[in-house]
């Protein structure tokens, strides 16, 4: 067992780490701390884990025995909850557990700029990303948008690379297990009902994502939406605090006056962009290019790389992203909306509009939430997965729904029902689980039957 508090004197050789899980964080992480010197036990749930053992590496597979129990420190993966039993019995021996965002950090000095919040996190980090990157700096991304911090700050460590600076975004998970994770600009972009198979309630849910500023000190800033009232609520009383909005505000770097964005204070306004001259829609969106200009703001980077940025910036895939087709209608691919929150802001940027909705709850979802958007906006539903009843039980009788279980037989109903000109949008509000292994398969798949369509038409 170590102190972790005393990080900066510990001497790594043969301190015994287990890493409980071995997916891509799990792996990193066991890959970061051999190089260490450490001695590794990887312990995982699956029966078969292909991993090439070495003296300093042990692997255990079929679940996770007291073997875990003689470590000095704990990693534990996100994908797996604290609330399992080697966990609690690692509790209650004091054994201290860390996710592998906390672990990571231990051995890194460069910047870091971190991004949490329950909707636009991956639009916000990549957009981040092209602002730093554009003023010179090599960054790397990583996090919960697809490389561990891990990896990251191996290939640092390894290639001895200066002016660094890590961007990284996260997920509650990965905020759960935080002792000493500092980032020099943190942002929260905002909160809505998200993982309530986890959490017990939004508290919960909420303490988690303000880990993110939890070691929040001078010369460090947090960066949070001044819109969000649970956000505003929590932290109206922290210090080192920077708002933005898409609103007018005294207290924010930027804001929006019809089409344009403007940079610096009310009196004397500088335009950074005009609405027309990025590829992001919606309301929401305008907030994740406003929140990503404020920390590149406050890291020093000039107005000329952040609106260069924003102008170059693609729509990123399954993120509201248009699918070319030859049919006389509009397909929007919008399959990372894995909740209501992240739905709603799709609904509110298209008119006229056949949606798909369903898949795998993700537990005590109210669907009824998504009317209000609806009205005006939405024609007809499509209900789809293990969700459909659920959904369609809310929202039948205020718009025509119809209910299907797979997600192919899903789409077609949308093409067979919708009218010419109308946009079918894929914004499910449900994980993918009950059907594919992740948003992205989904999303691919979406684009697969719109396709065979096509080539049914020609």
């Amino acid at each position: 067992m170590i102190n972790i508090s005393n990080i900066n004197n510990i001497i790594w050789k043969d301190i015994k780490i287990s890493v409980l899980g071995a997916g891509k964080s799990g792996l990193a992480a066991t890959k970061l701390a051999l190089s260490l010197g450490a001695k590794v036990l990887i312990s995982e749930n699956d029966d078969f884990i292909d991993i090439t053992t070495t003296p300093n590496l042990e692997l255990e597979t079929g679940g996770h025995s007291n073997k875990i129990l003689n470590s000095d420190i704990i990693i534990i993966s996100p994908g797996i909850s604290d609330k399992i039993n080697i966990v609690q019995k690692g509790k209650e021996l004091q054994i201290p557990i860390v996710s592998e965002i906390e672990f990571s950090s231990w051995f890194t000095t460069s910047p870091i700029l971190a991004i949490t919040g329950s909707n636009g996190k991956t639009t916000t980090s990549s957009l981040l990303y092209e602002m730093v990157k554009n003023a010179g700096y090599h960054v790397m991304l990583g996090g919960n948008i697809g490389v561990p911090f891990s990896e990251n700050v191996f290939s640092e460590r390894e290639s001895g690379q200066l002016n660094t600076v890590h961007i990284l975004e996260l997920s509650s998970f990965q905020l759960e297990h935080i002792k000493l994770f500092t980032p020099n600009i943190s942002c929260i972009l905002n909160i809505s009902p998200d993982h309530m198979d986890r959490y017990d309630s939004m508290n919960d849910y909420l303490d988690a994502k303000l880990n993110i500023a939890k070691n929040l000190v001078t010369p460090a800033w947090l960066v949070y939406n001044a819109a969000d009232a649970a956000l505003e609520t929590s932290l109206r009383d922290r210090h080192r605090t920077q708002l933005f909005s898409r609103l007018p505000n005294q207290q924010v770097n930027y804001h929006v006056n019809g089409k344009k964005v403007y940079s610096g204070s009310n009196e004397n306004p500088e335009i950074l962009f005009y609405m027309d001259e990025t590829k992001l829609r919606g309301p929401h969106n305008i907030e994740n290019i406003i929140a990503a200009a404020t920390m590149a703001n406050l890291f020093g980077i000039k107005n000329s790389h952040i609106s260069n940025a924003i102008k170059d910036f693609k729509v990123l895939a399954h993120r509201m992203e248009s699918v070319e087709c030859p049919l006389p209608l509009h397909f929007i691919n919008d399959s990372k909306a894995t909740n209501i929150a992240s739905t709603i802001a799709a609904i509110n940027s298209f008119d006229n509009i056949t949606l798909i909705l369903g898949g795998k709850d993700k537990g005590k979802s109210d669907f009824s939430e998504l009317l209000e958007s609806m009205k005006g906006r939405v024609k007809k539903i499509i209900c789809y997965g293990d969700a459909a009843e659920s959904i369609h039980s809310h929202i039948s009788s205020h718009v025509n729904s119809y209910m299907v279980y797979n997600f192919d037989d899903a789409v077609l109903k949308s093409v067979e029902v919708s009218e010419d000109n109308s946009t079918i949008l894929l914004s499910p509000a449900c994980t993918s689980l009950d059907q594919f292994d992740n948003y992205e398969i989904r999303g691919d798949r979406f684009r697969e039957v719109i396709n065979s369509l096509v080539k049914i038409n020609e």
